[in-house]
């Protein structure tokens, strides 16, 4: 459920960050770019809703 709430607050931010960029293609081209990296990185610390020995056993 976190998940699910940090990638509509997400996308949240990434639509406001493209309208307020909406003359300058090339910004919201970056600035689309660098919050997908971060996004990335993030959503790997949110908790989810898997259990740590699930967790542990798929990532052999």
């Amino acid at each position: 459920m976190a998940k699910i709430v940090f990638t509509l607050l997400w996308a949240g931010v990434l639509i406001a960050v493209n309208k307020v960029l909406d003359d300058v293609t090339w910004a919201q081209y970056l600035a689309t770019f660098v919050l997908a990296g971060m996004y990335a990185f993030a959503i790997n610390k949110v908790p989810g809703a898997r259990s740590k020995s699930t967790q542990e056993s798929s990532e052999v």
